[in-house]
């Protein structure tokens, strides 16, 4: 199956190379809710919904994604999320290894925050990824 899927994904790969960035976002945004769905977002949800602070919120994400650096720039406003490796399945079971998956990422990040301040009151922006050559992933989250 390994195999199979090696080839499937080399062949979504290439397909990335060939598609205009309107349409690759919205591919990595299905994918990234998807991501979130399977995993992450309930974690999110528990985290918000266990705690009486921020800080305490905070805590608990790093917590539960030792992967994860929070720095919370201004107070339940602006945070800076820095991954020290790469937490995406698929690239660490090398299936994809193109930066434009970290699109998918970015996604999966603003699903998760949507889930607890609701949809339309965040932004995400990724400024570096790992895949890009940066050493570490790192995203801007805003409460708008």
């Amino acid at each position: 199956m390994d195999d199979f899927l090696t080839h499937w994904f080399n062949g979504f790969q290439k397909s990335l190379n060939g598609i205009d960035e309107i349409s690759r976002n919205r591919i990595f945004k299905e994918c990234g809710k998807a991501c979130s769905n399977s995993y992450t977002k309930q974690i999110y949800f528990d985290a918000k919904k266990n705690s009486n602070n921020e800080e305490e919120f905070i805590e608990k994400l790093k917590k539960a994604f030792p992967e994860i650096i929070i720095d919370v720039i201004e107070k339940e406003k602006v945070y800076h999320i820095k991954y020290k490796f790469c937490a995406c399945d698929l690239v660490n079971k090398k299936y994809i290894d193109t930066p434009y998956i970290c699109e998918c990422s970015r996604n999966s990040l603003l699903y998760n925050w949507e889930t607890i301040l609701g949809e339309g009151n965040v932004k995400v922006e990724l400024v570096q990824s790992i895949l890009s050559g940066a050493p570490c992933c790192k995203f801007i989250v805003t409460v708008l």
